[in-house]
């Protein structure tokens, strides 16, 4: 890594480049620069966007840019230089400890910790926080150079010669290949007889002659199709595909139970189980559920396109958001006439009721209620998920309970009742696919009317179009509304009533 430079702003105005190294603790550039203006270094710290420092850590730990601006500062409390408690770890996991002052060469703590390693000829390096100290260096190396001037640090040894630290160690292995599982149901298949075994089989020895007897032509061709070839692992791939497709019998498809419809009152009011609910239920291959390359993309695509619309998505104010629900609420009004409301209990039944869009959550409360076999009960209703209490003053558009919407019962900690609704609506039950119907029926008579009232109004404009049709072209154009930009007498035919004459014109006899 080629070597940088930060810029050091002194107490006294002066700015002073000094050039560091990766390895280059910010200790030694503070030295650098008090040595040269004649400053006490314990003295005074560094700083960094008005934020101190570690004078301990190495440039490549520091965070600091290149050309970063550093400005000394006035150390709140003087540096000390403490005794360092030093761990030297060798190759074979040994750990010898010592203490020693931050003035200490390295040298000198190798002879103090590992005498029998501190020559030339066994290569020592000592490496600090991906620092490293070869031979020629270690005399030179104070622990202060290091960043050390107190509390504990540990210092590894290897003996390795300085071409050697250059080569990595190659640490990336082929990964196992996982043995495929044999297929249980494939087609029973000839015993491929090994080449000794057929071998022994054609060539009948004898105690005295031991030689094999030459191959028929047709033996050849038997022996050459029962070894396994392409055209063989072919046929055999085929096989089980077939013999499965025989095996499995196509499932028909269950049909859909008759629909029941026991209407309880008002609204159209019917109860029915939860579990008379079709669940489709499909045998799906382990091979469904596997997440393949082209799925992971899909998914990594609609995340982005969400991602990006939530970013691109421009800020709202109250009024905006507030002018966004009447618009929904609108379109709603506009759309439909009715909403399906269902109503679910503790125990699994559904009540099904239609509602008109401007009712509120208390008419489905009330609705309930009257069903309930404790008319007087405190209840509730919420959504989920996520749970939210709806308030009974909310209409049911502004609670987005349109075109349908399904709703949950709740009861005091000390009032929830086994079976909350009255015994005998039990005995009048529809299933869920009678209430479906039910409710599909009354969308289509909302339909019909609303296309029946634009048909009368269609034949209304047509009849008054024929009748226009039969007066003269004058009626026409006294129908007619004029443009506010053009003047009555160019529209209609000009008369004293309506057109303002000058006084010098004089109408004839």
């Amino acid at each position: 890594m080629a070597s940088k430079t930060v810029t050091v702003l002194t107490v006294h105005g002066r700015r002073q480049n000094v050039k560091v190294e990766p390895n280059t603790t910010l200790l030694d550039v503070l030295e650098q620069v008090c040595k040269k203006f004649n400053f006490n270094a314990p003295e005074y710290d560094l700083k960094h966007h008005n934020k101190v420092i570690d004078l301990s850590a190495m440039f490549r730990f520091s965070g600091l840019p290149n050309n970063a601006l550093l400005e000394m500062a006035p150390a709140t409390k003087t540096r000390t230089e403490e005794d360092i408690m030093l761990v030297m770890q060798l190759e074979d996991g040994t750990r010898l400890d010592g203490t020693f002052k931050p003035s200490t060469s390295l040298l000198h703590v190798l002879q103090t910790l590992c005498r029998d390693k501190a020559n030339a000829d066994s290569n020592p390096v000592m490496i600090y926080m991906r620092r490293e100290v070869l031979w020629d260096s270690l005399d030179k190396t104070t622990l202060k150079n290091l960043g050390l001037t107190g509390g504990r640090a540990i210092i590894r040894l290897l003996q390795r010669k300085p071409e050697e630290l250059k080569t990595q160690a190659n640490v990336s292995a082929p990964l196992p290949q996982k043995e495929k599982p044999e297929e249980e149901d494939v087609a029973p298949t000839k015993t491929v007889p090994s080449k000794q075994a057929t071998e022994k089989e054609q060539t009948p020895t004898t105690s005295g002659d031991q030689t094999p007897l030459p191959l028929s032509k047709k033996q050849k061709d038997e022996h050459s199709s029962s070894m396994p070839g392409p055209s063989s692992a072919a046929k055999q791939k085929s096989q089980p595909s077939n013999i499965n497709k025989s095996k499995t019998p196509e499932k028909e498809p269950k049909p859909k139970p008759e629909p029941e419809i026991h209407i309880l009152g008002e609204r159209d009011a019917v109860l029915f189980n939860l579990e008379t609910a079709e669940h489709g239920s499909f045998d799906l291959p382990d091979s469904f559920f596997d997440v393949t390359v082209k799925d992971v993309r899909h998914m990594y695509a609609d995340l982005r396109n969400k991602v990006r619309e939530l970013e691109e998505q421009p800020l709202m104010t109250s009024e905006l958001r507030k002018l966004e629900d009447e618009k929904r609420v609108l379109n709603s009004l506009a759309r439909y006439k009715n909403t399906i409301i269902r109503v679910q209990f503790p125990d699994r039944y559904i009540l099904q009721g239609i509602f008109k869009l401007h009712e509120t959550v208390a008419d489905v409360m009330a609705f309930v209620q009257v069903h309930l076999d404790d008319q007087f009960a405190a209840i509730h209703l919420y959504t989920t998920p996520p749970k939210t209490i709806l308030s009974p003053e909310t209409t049911l558009v502004e609670a987005r309970c349109v075109p349908q919407a399904l709703l949950h019962v709740g009861f005091e900690a000390d009032q929830k009742p086994d079976k909350p609704l009255k015994p005998k609506l039990y005995e009048r039950l529809s299933n869920a696919t009678g209430a479906t119907e039910l409710a599909a029926r009354t969308r289509k008579n909302f339909i019909d009317n609303a296309s029946s009232s634009t048909t009368s109004m269609e034949t209304d404009a047509s009849m008054e179009e024929d009748c226009g049709s039969s007066s003269g072209a004058a009626g026409r154009s006294a129908n007619r509304i004029p443009n506010q930009n053009f003047r009555p007498s160019s529209v209609q035919p000009a008369t004293t009533s309506d057109v303002k004459m000058p006084k010098w014109f004089k109408m004839g006899k």
